[in-house]
């Protein structure tokens, strides 16, 4: 059952911006975040052919769905920490992302509506989870620097 579950969530979660889409979420990033990443963003996503899209939408698929899958271990288990240092390397093939960069990150998923709502669709709690476990990763890394 939660295989069929998990299966819904993919359908109804991830999937690829339209064109249209995309091109609101970058004039909103642009007037609140560096420009200079938002624009490596897109110019990393628009060299990648439609199979290595579908191929990163899918690998970030499943690294949500594995952190959401974590939660009951808590947020700074290293089952949890593994799978936030995945979801960081994973957000550096779209642009550099700092430790500060991903905190923030973090935090926009809890505050942000859009990523809250999202994010709550696959799992109530995921959101907070989410912005802890990725503020408790990057002060990890930033202390041991």
């Amino acid at each position: 059952m939660k295989e069929k579950q998990d299966k819904a969530v993919t359908t109804a979660h991830f999937k690829e911006f339209s064109e249209t889409q995309q091109a609101e979420y970058q004039k909103y990033a642009e007037e609140h975040w560096d420009s200079n990443l938002v624009r490596q963003s897109y110019t990393r996503w628009h060299g990648l052919t439609d199979t290595e899209r579908k191929a990163l939408l899918k690998e970030g698929e499943k690294i949500t769905l594995a952190i959401a899958a974590s939660m009951p271990s808590g947020v700074n288990s290293p089952e949890t920490q593994s799978l936030i240092a995945e979801w960081h390397r994973y957000i550096n093939r779209f642009y550099d992302c700092s430790f500060e960069i991903f905190r923030e990150l973090g935090k926009m998923y809890l505050k942000d509506a859009r990523f809250a709502e999202f994010y709550s669709g696959i799992a109530p709690q995921l959101p907070e989870f989410l912005a802890v476990a990725i503020y408790n990763y990057c002060e990890k890394h930033t202390q041991e620097n």
